[in-house]
């Protein structure tokens, strides 16, 4: 997890507010200074299924927080072969 772009939930509140003032993903990676791919990834990852005002997907910085500790507990306790 060493060059992850949002380890903390302070990072994703801040994607979160970006978001919902209407920013574009694009200007989010230029402002964040991350791969565009991340952003989608992590906006899928806070994925609600709410709507914003304007018809965007809404993201959750808490949702996503808790689907990140998931999976990395999940990988966690896998066996390995």
């Amino acid at each position: 997890m060493a060059g992850y772009a949002f380890r903390t939930l302070q990072a994703r509140q801040n994607l979160q507010t970006l978001w919902e003032q209407g920013n574009e993903a694009k200007d989010l990676a230029a402002v964040m200074s991350v791969p565009l791919s991340t952003i989608y990834t992590e906006l899928r990852r806070g994925r609600s299924g709410d709507r914003l005002p304007d018809h965007r997907l809404k993201y959750d910085a808490d949702l996503a927080q808790l689907r990140m500790q998931q999976e990395l507990e999940r990988r966690g306790t896998q066996t390995r072969r």
